[in-house]
């Protein structure tokens, strides 16, 4: 059985998500299918961000994006992600 606290620490997007406190089930949903769908694009693509030491630094970046984006009104998952991998690509975690 998985801890609560180390699945939301793994999963950036629900914990943030929870946190903004606006969310129905329906604008979370396509919020966690944007940040799945850009996570899984950047593995397809090799992207360096993606490695272990890069990677919680590069969820967050997306989790936040995704999120502001959404609490702004834009929840079309394709939308949401690539308008996430192009503020990522413009903005790398540092």
């Amino acid at each position: 059985m998985r801890r609560p606290d180390l699945w939301f620490a793994q999963m950036p997007i629900l914990s943030l998500a929870a946190g903004a406190g606006v969310f129905g089930p329906e604008q979370t949903r396509a919020i966690c299918d944007a940040f799945d769908g850009a996570w899984t694009e950047l593995q397809r693509s090799g992207s360096e961000l993606t490695a272990p030491a890069s990677a919680p630094a590069a969820r967050e970046a997306l989790a936040k994006r995704i999120i502001d984006r959404a609490l702004d009104g834009l929840l079309n998952v394709r939308e949401l992600r690539d308008d996430a991998l192009a503020y990522l690509h413009h903005n790398p975690p540092v």
